[in-house]
């Protein structure tokens, strides 16, 4: 069984993302750490942060969580051509020297996170374009912290009202069934 980090990305009340990522998590085994990004008191990148990240004093509890996961999944809906600033607010707290990765004497940088396995939950409104959201998910989480192999699960044109949210929501999770089966 694998240790899993859900890292909840989600704002809205009722949302159709959040529910997509627990219908993915009944599939895979092992003890789920959630991580509600709107509950954790997380500081955005700044000068005074910056500098102490540069001199190791910085906050690293996030890092050293998403290093120890062996599976992570990541719930985000796409909100104005990207995710919600939390995620990045939370990605930039991973990104610790020494925990989450080191810089080798080249400049290489190499991984020092267990997970091999990335699975992101999207949902929008209207259309869906993975290079605002996935893709730069995808580059960080394979460059930084050694993730190569990375899962879109995703559900788009929900507001549209032509089409109907809830079979659209069923067919997403169908595909998540289909890819464990």
């Amino acid at each position: 069984m694998d240790n899993i980090l859900f890292v909840n990305a989600c704002i809205s009340k009722d949302s159709r993302t959040l529910r997509l990522a627990r219908h993915l998590l009944e599939h895979i085994e092992g003890p789920v750490m959630e991580l509600d990004l709107q509950k954790e008191e997380m500081i955005s990148l700044d000068s005074r942060q910056l500098e102490q990240r540069e001199h190791g004093i910085y906050q690293t509890s996030y890092a050293k969580l998403l290093s120890s996961a062996e599976i992570i999944v990541i719930a985000a809906p796409f909100y104005d051509l990207s995710f919600p600033s939390l995620l990045k607010t939370f990605i930039e707290m991973c990104c610790v020297q020494g925990i989450a990765f080191y810089y080798d004497e080249t400049g290489q940088c190499h991984s020092l996170c267990r997970a091999k396995k990335m699975f992101y939950v999207s949902t929008a409104g209207g259309s869906f374009d993975p290079r605002f959201g996935f893709d730069y998910i995808k580059e960080v989480f394979s460059m930084f912290f050694g993730v190569k192999d990375s899962t879109l699960f995703m559900a788009e044109n929900l507001d549209l009202f032509d089409q109907g949210p809830e079979a659209i929501l069923h067919q997403a999770e169908v595909e998540m069934d289909a890819y464990f089966e």
